[in-house]
């Protein structure tokens, strides 16, 4: 088993694109809809093959460190943080979705601090860790596939759930 730190860096749409759509207060875009209730940004959602659905999900402070990530072929996966402060999300880009051991390279695992007020959605495939929250509790709805979340619940690991040990030991630094 080996070590990498990780510089956590600063969450922006130029920086997480690779991985996904981050959806903020203010992207520095004009207003999509100006009057009340004001429409600030957007961002696309996908749900193949079964039922998209939202799921309140609570996390308590850990260590920094995480050895395994995972990925979903069949669902883009959305994170809106509810309660808590700020959080680190981890993630590493998509590798080949037809072979399940194919996984990301360690030096391209990237950490990014989440601001309470900014959401993202993850593309198919793209490797995501846990959340690590700041606070001593942290609060999220994520929207995603019904058969993704009971997968999760009694691990597959070959069906949309995929876990792997990238046998590297991460830690993350603010």
């Amino acid at each position: 088993m080996t070590n990498k730190i990780l510089k956590v860096q600063t969450l922006t749409k130029e920086a997480f694109a690779p991985f996904g759509h981050v959806l903020m207060l203010n992207p520095g875009q004009p207003l999509i809809k100006p009057d009340p209730p004001q429409f600030t940004d957007r961002m696309p959602f996908a749900v193949d093959e079964g039922e998209a659905e939202f799921v309140y999900a609570l996390l308590e402070r850990r260590d920094f460190k995480f050895t395994n990530m995972e990925r979903h072929l069949k669902v883009t996966q959305g994170f809106f943080p509810i309660m808590g402060g700020p959080a680190i999300i981890t993630v590493a880009p998509a590798t080949q979705a037809d072979d399940p051991e194919s996984l990301p390279a360690v030096d391209s695992v990237q950490a990014f601090l989440l601001e309470s007020y900014t959401a993202f959605v993850l593309k198919r495939g793209v490797w995501h860790g846990m959340i690590f929250p700041l606070e001593e509790k942290f609060a999220y709805i994520l929207a995603t596939r019904k058969q993704t979340t009971d997968e999760s619940l009694a691990p597959l690991y070959d069906g949309d759930v995929q876990i792997r040990d990238l046998k590297t030991t991460f830690e993350l630094l603010l």
